[in-house]
């Protein structure tokens, strides 16, 4: 059972900055995913990503105006990689990890139903910096696996095993540990 909602909300799926999987579609209306990790909320509705320009996920972002930042668990780990393997443009990279993608809420972009959480974000401007880009997107909607929210309505990071790259761009990845109060 998934929560969907149509709002900015979804934003607290990525409370922890854990490995994420953008998708996109193709001109061709394929649907394409990557792999990232360096990206940073920015307000209440707006997150950042840094994407290098000439990654298809940019150039889908620019053509189409949205995507879709998917919250993996450490068990895609292994899907991961075939994700950030090199696949033509015109290939789905969803489809060659063997995923299956979940209707957009707010978009026409799909998510990718085994990932625990997702947002939905339209386009709304970039910077140049040398080979990339930091794209900013507005989030507009998104689903969290119930089973995976904590008690303020966030993701519970542990029960959802989300996952950070340790040393990108080896595929080598963290799982959250021990939590210190202060």
């Amino acid at each position: 059972m998934y929560k969907e909602v149509k709002t900015a909300e979804a934003l607290g799926y990525l409370a922890t900055k854990p490995t994420m999987i953008i998708t996109t579609l193709h001109e061709s209306k394929v649907v394409n995913a990557g792999v990232f990790g360096a990206y940073t909320n920015l307000s209440a509705t707006h997150v950042g990503i840094a994407i290098a320009a000439s990654h298809h996920t940019y150039a889908n972002i620019l053509r189409g105006g949205e995507f879709v930042i998917n919250v993996p668990g450490a068990n895609l780990v292994k899907k991961i990689a075939i994700l950030a393997s090199p696949i033509p443009k015109d290939k789905s990279e969803v489809d060659e990890a063997g995923l299956t993608t979940k209707a957009g809420i707010t978009i026409e972009t799909p998510s990718i139903a085994e990932c625990v959480a997702s947002v939905e974000c339209k386009f709304d401007k970039e910077l140049p910096i040398g080979v990339h880009s930091f794209v900013v997107g507005v989030a507009c909607g998104g689903w969290i696996k119930e089973e995976f929210l904590d008690t303020d309505g966030k993701i519970d990071i542990f029960k959802a095993r989300v996952i950070k790259d340790f040393k990108y761009p080896q595929p080598l990845y963290v799982l959250p540990g021990e939590v210190v109060h202060g």
